[in-house]
């Protein structure tokens, strides 16, 4: 961009703007298979200061300049929701702060560049925990997970980040801050009457969303947690007489706005563990050894493969010892247990454990803490065990490791994939929150070929095709991106795409926040973007 465009964006401004080749490599990439190389790099100082971007932001777009903002924070998304060819804003700097906790509400505020690992940190002397976390917990930041919608291992129980944010602060297109929540009928009626901008919204929203009722209760996806596309479903609560835009906030990818702050919902952090781990040789089993273990109420149930044993037995030798019950099955099932008691977590274990016998399953019983986290490490470290040893010529490549299905035809489906993926002569981890119907499921890809950009496209809709077939989400933690947005079309219906467009309107008329994800993303400029590289 031409000086004069980096002289008005400093405008008022009291941060730094960084036009440095470093700070812009350094922003170019995040955990995804994509390097998209920003403009600048900017790094307000505090909630004023990102205002004042957002409003020069806004003035240089009236004056013609194609100028647009993407928040970016730790880097973790594996969808290349923080990649822009525009201005890169760096959330960490001017927003990391923990306000005291709500001990009466269980709650607290917290700013939106904060690390997770910071406030388990405070957290944990309280017993509190903010449960959503995931296995990227002590790389990622809060607002990372708002703008994904990301879950983890305690999914099952507490659900993803929309179920745990009771509020969040936003900076809107207009420049100013707003915070959104759960309001009821009387709080909404009010807001809505407002001359302001802030009216606007809310009498919009409820009449795009109430116009559009049955089409949207259709386009639902039929499966526990979803990140695919604007969460329109989510808003209104007609049984509970509630309206939250916070829930459309959360998993829109820092679309519709800037994200400074958010409430969240904590839950008390409980002690007494109790682990089973089932191993499966026959896929066909899994979808009954799912249905079983789920009516017993774990607090985890995750999935890791044989392929990620089998690395964890050349680079992580002493936890492959000592979880060696998984040596030479095809998967395992690991279900967690945890109650305010030892008695409590112990009688839901020993149910569980004894209906999967009743229906001939093998299950070990852990009794030893170091095993128990024996299993959780190899698990977690499936990604990363794949991605710090490939094959030859090889790279692991995220792009089809976000998907989930209902979890009685998990068997099925698998099986239907593994067929597809055969055609492909690849080697891949298989790994995931089995419990919520997700898989993890990554290859090993030469990024090297010439025709690898096509074969990623060709493998991923024939993958998401069978996954919409199922009734299921293509992207349940790690959102839309630059990879998942061109499928939306394939996802949902001409309409609800339109709806998805008209919601963006709203909250951005002049496409600054974020632009290419959710809405405008092409095929071409993915496979454009791709780093092509083998060695990283």
């Amino acid at each position: 961009m031409e000086e004069w465009v980096l002289n008005q964006l400093r405008q008022n401004f009291r941060g730094e703007i960084k036009t440095d080749e470093t700070s812009r490599t350094e922003a170019s990439v995040d955990a995804s298979i994509f390097q998209v190389m920003p403009a600048f790099v900017a790094v307000p100082k505090d909630d004023e200061d990102l205002k004042t971007l957002v409003k020069n932001a806004s003035q240089m777009k009236i004056s013609g300049q194609n100028v647009s903002l993407t928040a970016r924070a730790a880097g973790t998304c594996m969808s290349g929701g923080s990649l822009t060819e525009s201005v890169s804003v760096d959330m960490k700097p001017g927003f990391t702060w923990m306000a005291e906790v709500d001990h009466k509400e269980k709650s607290v505020w917290v700013g939106a560049g904060t690390y997770y690992r910071d406030v388990e940190a405070q957290l944990t002397p309280q017993k509190l925990l903010f449960a959503p976390y995931t296995s990227s917990k002590d790389l990622c930041t809060i607002g990372g997970m708002v703008g994904n919608n990301a879950s983890g291992e305690k999914s099952i129980r507490f659900g993803a980040t929309v179920d745990n944010v009771i509020a969040v602060r936003m900076i809107c297109s207009d420049g100013n801050e707003y915070e959104f929540g759960s309001i009821d009928a009387d709080e909404f009626a009010r807001r809505a009457s407002q001359d302001s901008y802030e009216g606007y919204i809310y009498r919009e929203i409820d009449k795009l969303i109430e116009d559009n009722w049955d089409l949207l209760e259709a386009a639902r996806p039929k499966v526990r947690k979803n990140a695919a596309g604007y969460q329109l479903w989510h808003v209104i609560n007609k049984q509970q007489d509630d309206f939250n835009v916070a829930k459309l906030i959360v998993g829109s990818q820092g679309t519709l706005g800037m994200v400074t702050a958010v409430k969240l919902r904590l839950v008390e952090k409980l002690h007494h563990r109790r682990m089973l781990v089932i191993p499966i040789n026959n896929l066909d089993q899994l979808a009954v050894a799912l249905q079983t273990i789920t009516a017993s109420h774990p607090e985890g149930l995750e999935l890791y493969d044989h392929y990620t044993y089998e690395l964890a037995e050349k680079y992580m030798p002493e936890m492959a010892a000592i979880a060696g019950i998984s040596k030479g099955h095809e998967v395992v099932l690991m279900a967690q247990f945890i109650e305010h008691t030892k008695d409590q977590t112990d009688h839901y274990a020993d149910v569980c454990k004894a209906a999967l016998e009743r229906k001939k399953f093998k299950v070990h019983y852990v009794e030893d803490d170091n095993e128990a986290e024996a299993h959780w490490q190899i698990r977690r470290a499936s990604y990363a065990l794949l991605k710090a040893h490939p094959a030859p010529h090889t790279r692991a490549v995220p792009f089809i490791e976000d998907t989930i299905i209902n979890v009685d035809h998990y068997g099925e489906f698998l099986a239907a994939w593994e067929a597809i993926l055969s055609d492909y002569d690849m080697i891949y981890t298989n790994a995931g929150h089995i419990g919520d119907g997700s898989i993890r499921l990554i290859p090993l890809i030469n990024m090297e070929k010439p025709t690898a950009p096509d074969e990623i496209f060709e493998l991923a809709r024939r993958s998401y095709d069978l996954v919409f077939a199922f009734g299921g989400s293509m992207s349940v933690d790690h959102n839309d991106g630059l990879i998942r947005t061109p499928f939306l079309p394939s996802m949902f219906s001409p309409d609800v795409i339109e709806l998805f467009k008209a919601t963006k309107n709203l909250f951005d008329p002049q496409n600054i926040f974020n632009p290419g994800k959710k809405i405008g993303m092409t095929e071409e400029f993915a496979k454009a973007h791709m780093i092509r590289v083998n060695k990283l």
